[in-house]
């Protein structure tokens, strides 16, 4: 794992924990890195290293890209998932500071307070000249409603705010349920008293604050800007500043950071009425933590083959859906588990049911993880999130989606079936359990190494299998034996605490009575 800007160090933990070799390459050459990249499977960057189609042709065992924060504007995104790819990213850890910042700054402009500040330290007592504005009563004119946005918008109205939004991507039932009015574009620069800007600098966002979006603005209106400085036309912006077309501007970021002398983006900084930061909006020691931590554990997780909760280039579960990440991982693991059970699993087409409360969630997570999970056993290839349905295509392995009301006594599952096979599990305070197989009812977590045989209900069986593993050192740490009928087939599934050895597995297969024997680790 190769590092190339500043880390937690509990960050690096996480990693050296789950037995990765972390390699910092901070202040490094360009040709240095390189030279790192030969070995490495994963690389964390913040936002100063440019992750290019050049740079990943040195880390030809590169399997994750990792943003520590949230844009992605210096990683060639569609060179990494060409290459297989993971990148991520970790949308939602700054989430509470960039609020805060997009506050301060808002109060600052409203309350001139660093122009106060600045009058006291130098020995004046000056009130006048600063008397500001509030925020309750106001209109505020939110672009954006992503986690940022959203969370900006609860808070405004917790202040007596009335909040628009503009976000041609939401649905009305979102912003209803956040007490927002949604509004054209224009119609919330034309009305609004404060502006903030929450939005990911994409073609469509660049430039959106032009110098007509700016002209719609009221005189009195307020303008913050803690997203990405490429959305406002810096030229436009230092305009209306200088002709005093509207009364406050507050930014933590600019296109170039820092700016190059001479330039739009410096001017507007040393302007006396504009309130600037140096792109401190994710900037808090918590924020910096989660950050660490959130990404290390998202790395360890495409590592080891599994989705990762942040990842930018595969799909996965955003906005309220996000809350059933944990069932998308729960169905990759069910797509490794099945293709170790059954041999012909993969011949047939793949039927993924998402049940109970995961009825109205984006499928297409759910399967990219089970074709992620189940496809390495049918491939040499390295495969993610990212190409899993590529490859799948280039197999011929046929998936199919539906959804069902909830299987009882669980509020959510997910069932995958090839053929006559079905697997069907569900998360549980304890975490990800598979809880039912071929119509055998389990209680199993889905983790770790595991045996599972089909055999008669006879009298003594558990013991004989429990004897053979004992003689071989191999620890049991669960068992689960399920029946359809009495005295008819049944289903043992151990969970141990390492793998088996091949003689073991022969031994048990050949106790009188077991039908089969199947070995999976998850």
């Amino acid at each position: 794992m190769v590092i190339t800007e500043p880390f937690d160090e509990r960050g690096v933990a996480v990693l050296r924990d789950a037995g990765a070799e972390v390699t910092s390459m901070i202040g490094a050459s360009r040709e240095a890195l390189h030279a790192a990249l030969a070995t490495a499977r994963g690389l964390i960057v913040r936002s100063e290293t440019r992750v290019d189609a050049e740079l990943l042709r040195f880390g030809p065992n590169l399997e994750v890209v990792a943003r520590a924060g949230v844009g992605v504007d210096a990683i060639d995104v569609d060179a990494a998932s060409a290459a297989g790819i993971v990148v991520v990213n970790t949308p939602g850890a700054n989430t509470i500071a960039a609020t805060e910042q997009t506050f301060a700054l808002l109060f600052a402009a409203l309350r001139h307070t660093p122009q106060a500040h600045a009058s006291v330290h130098a020995g004046r007592w000056e009130r006048k000249p600063f008397i500001g504005h509030e925020l309750f009563g106001k209109t505020r004119g939110i672009i954006g409603l992503g986690r940022i946005g959203s969370s900006v918008a609860t808070r405004a109205q917790a202040f007596g705010a009335t909040v628009l939004a503009f976000d041609p991507f939401v649905p009305a039932s979102r912003a209803n349920a956040l007490g927002v009015e949604l509004v054209a574009f224009e119609e919330l620069l034309e009305r609004s008293h404060i502006v903030t800007l929450h939005v990911p600098l994409t073609s469509q966002t660049r430039d959106m604050m032009d110098a007509r979006a700016i002209s719609l603005l009221r005189p009195d209106a307020v303008l913050i800007n803690c997203s990405r400085g490429g959305v406002v036309e810096a030229q436009a912006l230092l305009d209306a500043v200088q002709s005093e077309r509207i009364r406050a501007v507050a930014i933590d970021v600019v296109p170039v950071e820092p700016p190059p002398p001479g330039s739009a983006s410096a001017a507007l900084l040393a302007h006396p009425s504009v309130i600037a930061t140096p792109h401190l909006g994710g900037s808090t020691f918590e924020a910096l933590e989660r950050i660490a931590l959130e990404l290390a554990h998202d790395v360890v997780r495409v590592l080891g083959g599994r989705p990762a909760g942040g990842a930018v280039n595969a799909p996965s579960l955003t906005g309220s859906d996000a809350e059933q990440a944990g069932y998308v991982d729960l169905a990759f693991r069910m797509g490794a588990l099945l293709p170790q059970l059954f041999d012909e699993a993969l011949r047939n087409e793949l039927a993924i049911v998402l049940q109970g409360d995961l009825e109205a969630v984006d499928a297409e997570p759910f399967v990219a993880a089970v074709l992620a999970g189940a496809l390495p056993f049918a491939s040499d290839r390295r495969i993610s999130m990212v190409n899993a349905l590529a490859v799948a295509r280039e197999l011929g392995v046929r998936t199919v989606v539906s959804t069902a009301p909830a299987h009882p006594p669980f509020s959510s599952s997910v069932t995958l079936a090839a053929g006559r096979h079905r697997i069907v599990g569900t998360l549980m305070t304890t975490g990800a359990r598979i809880v039912e197989i071929d119509g055998f009812e389990l209680d199993a977590v889905a983790a770790g190494a595991m045996i599972v045989t089909r055999h008669r209900d006879v009298p003594g069986m558990v013991g004989r299998i429990g004897t053979l593993l004992g003689d071989a050192q191999v620890n049991i740490s669960t068992m689960q034996v399920a029946r359809t009928t009495r005295g008819g087939e049944a289903m043992m599934l151990l969970e141990v605490d390492r793998d088996i050895p091949r003689p073991v597995v022969d031994a048990i297969a050949g106790v009188e009575g077991i039908a089969a024997v199947r070995i999976a680790r998850l």
